[in-house]
């Protein structure tokens, strides 16, 4: 089956890269590469052979390992469209799907083994307890629209690698707007004890259903500020933007 191997790149922006490869036929893709020699260095340990690139959007944070990646022996760049499919074997597959609002081009990858959704490249739509901002050529009501129609209706258990560690950060702006919700509390709590230990926690749909204030306003039983469910999401990104 695929796995996912997540690479924390220690810079100012906390990002995340990731690999995923096939047990099969160990190929590896790599998503916004931003320090290709640490990805070598993870692929080299598992014997995977290095071979496509995928970036869920322009920004430089993104894109800048691209050179390098492209500059490795039969690496290619794979442009994928909405709906489009890659294959690593007939139980492993990739589907893109156009995900706009961070920016207007960007695209998320959901991962299915044996035709099961277990997990989704979330590039800069969807954080742990947040979503992306729409500072840089995005737009947050056609970030509502994403959020609500491709990630919430997703299975619970389906998990979230998205690409920067935002997580405590956003606890803390989401105890701001919801200080009654104790699972928040919860949350910093696990999040403070797995960095202490160097690990980060991979969250689930699920769980974000519990304590993102993003996915919380999609709830029809909650409401911050009895506005409109749109309202309330954009009024949290514009609060989000100034905390």
């Amino acid at each position: 089956k695929m796995k996912v191997i997540q690479i924390y790149i220690k810079n100012v922006l906390k990002n995340f890269n990731y690999i995923l490869y096939s047990e099969k036929t160990k190929e590896a893709i790599f998503f916004d590469p931003y320090n290709v020699e640490m990805g070598l260095n993870e692929a080299k340990k598992r014997g995977l052979r290095f071979k496509y690139l995928i970036n869920t959007h322009h920004h430089f944070d993104h894109v800048k390992g691209n050179k390098a990646f492209l500059k490795l022996e039969d690496t290619i760049k794979l442009e994928m469209k909405d709906g489009d499919v890659f294959e690593f074997s007939e139980t492993e597959k990739v589907v893109c799907k156009n995900t706009p609002g961070h920016t207007m081009d960007h695209q998320c990858f959901f991962l299915y083994n044996n035709d099961k959704l277990e997990g989704v490249i979330a590039g800069d739509t969807l954080f742990n307890a947040g979503v992306g901002n729409c500072k840089n050529g995005g737009d947050p009501e056609t970030l509502y629209q994403t959020i609500r129609d491709i990630f919430y209706s997703l299975d619970d258990d389906v998990k979230i690698y998205p690409s920067h560690d935002y997580f405590l950060n956003n606890l803390e702006f989401a105890k701001t707007v919801d200080p009654e919700n104790m699972i928040i509390e919860e949350y910093l709590k696990k999040v403070e004890n797995s960095k202490q230990s160097g690990l980060f926690m991979i969250t689930t749909i699920g769980e974000e259903k519990k304590y993102n204030p993003f996915f919380r306003v999609l709830n029809s039983d909650i409401s911050f500020w009895n506005l409109g469910e749109k309202e309330e999401f954009i009024k949290l990104r514009n609060l989000r933007d100034n905390w």
